[in-house]
């Protein structure tokens, strides 16, 4: 479960990484009081329960821990950012281990780890402080490795009221979303013509009983769907049948197939069909300034799916 730890505060953040910590390390693990910390965060003395694992081989001596919050739910290690943030520790570090008041160095962070440049990062701290054992741990590592595994962590902080029902590859829908924007004022058609080749076997499917089965409202339907969204499908399916746009259709097939799955395994995280329409927008255009002008095409790309029967009970 990949939850919204951008939503939590900085404190609140830290207060989770040490109680994390209490964990891996042992329930010796104490924090600082706010203000400058140099460097830590949190703070354990002795031999690690569970880390690196739980084997004869874990860490021992003097822990730091160092917590590094974003409210930002795009922001990655490989951003200049958090590269400025590594470089401002260093230093702290160097002092650190020159007063002996350091063997191991964690720092936690809510951003997404990218392992060639979080790799890079992590030399990078080793090669200029001295110090051996440093680890970066990014959300996917918190949220699958430390959340998922220790569920009173997640009633104490709260968490399940900031999880994301389920994840998908965002990215390939904004490719999507992003070329037909470009094109779509070169795209042409007989709207009369068109219009009859272009029902999706509309007139086949009772929508009213598709509607029921999946508990999308009547004036969803109609206000959205219909209202605002039917009238692009046509220039949807000549954007996909388009040949220079074959590895765009290619990408469109492989996310239906997959949000399709995984709104089946996980449709009663949601009440109304509309709040998964409503989820997967908000979940593409977080953080992304690349969609605007081109917002609405997201729903409309969605609807199109539900209407052609990819996603949604038929």
């Amino acid at each position: 479960m990949d939850y919204r730890l951008e939503q939590l505060e900085d404190k609140k953040f830290e207060d989770l990484v040490n109680t994390i910590c209490q964990k891996i390390l042992g329930i010796g693990v104490f924090e600082f009081s706010e203000g400058k910390d140099g460097g830590k965060d949190g703070k354990f003395v002795g031999t690690a329960e569970k880390f690196p694992s739980e084997t004869n081989d874990n860490w021992k001596g003097k822990f730091i821990i160092q917590a590094k919050f974003t409210s930002n739910s795009q922001a990655s290690c490989s951003d200049k950012e958090f590269e400025s943030l590594i470089n401002l520790e260093i230093p702290k570090i160097k002092k650190l281990k020159e007063n002996n008041e350091v063997d191991n160095y964690l720092i936690f962070t809510n951003r997404k780890f990218t392992g060639v440049k979080g790799e890079r990062l992590l030399n990078k701290i080793k090669k200029e402080t001295g110090l051996t054992n440093v680890e970066i741990f990014g959300k996917e590592t918190i949220n699958n490795r430390y959340l998922n595994q220790h569920r009173d962590i997640v009633k104490l902080f709260e968490l399940d009221k900031h999880h994301i029902p389920f994840d998908f590859s965002d990215e390939e829908i904004k490719e999507i979303i992003l070329a037909f924007k470009k094109q779509l004022s070169d795209i042409t058609e007989d709207i009369k013509t068109k219009a009859e080749e272009v029902k999706y076997n509309f007139d086949n499917i009772e929508k009213e009983i598709k509607n029921e089965k999946n508990s999308l409202s009547k004036e969803y339907y109609e206000n959205e769907i219909l209202l605002r969204s039917y009238s692009d499908f046509s220039k949807i399916q000549l954007f996909l049948e388009d040949e220079k746009n074959s590895d765009l259709r290619d990408y469109y097939f492989d996310i239906a197939s997959e949000l399709g799955g995984l709104i089946t395994i996980k449709r009663d995280n949601f009440v109304l069909f509309e709040e998964v329409f409503i989820f997967i927008y908000q979940k593409i255009i977080d953080g992304n300034k690349e969609l605007n002008g081109g917002k609405r095409h997201i729903f409309t790309l969605l609807h199109y799916m539900y209407m052609n029967c990819e996603i949604g009970l038929k």
